[in-house]
């Protein structure tokens, strides 16, 4: 065998992989235990009141409420299009829909105002 003693290398590989630190944690900033970066907390609850309208497309529902157009996404089943109704839900903008507009917004609850 020629070349350094396998301890040698094995010390500086080691050093290396050392120094190199944690590829997840950028340098010179604290590492956040506990956190996911890939699961955003869950938007606030709102409540908006308006009149249930039909989306340009077929089957899908929405709310004009407080200046933003709505799109009802779940338990929207049970408010029928004309209706004045109240509904608490939280919007998630990263809902794919094929509805093609309105801000999504998750029904938790609705009932006729």
């Amino acid at each position: 065998m020629t070349g350094r003693p396998v301890p040698v290398v094995l010390a500086a590989a080691a050093f290396a992989l050392a120094a190199c630190g944690d590829a997840a944690t950028p340098p010179n900033q604290p590492e956040q235990r506990g956190t996911t970066s890939s699961t955003p907390p869950p938007a606030p609850e709102r409540t908006v009141r308006g009149v249930v309208r039909p989306g340009v497309e077929a089957g899908c529902l929405v709310l004009p409420a407080d200046g933003t157009e709505y799109l009802l996404i779940g338990r929207a089943e049970a408010l029928p299009p004309g209706r004045d109704v109240v509904v608490r839900g939280r919007v998630d903008r990263g809902t794919a829909t094929t509805c093609q507009q309105g801000t999504p917004l998750v029904v938790l609850e609705a009932r006729p105002a």
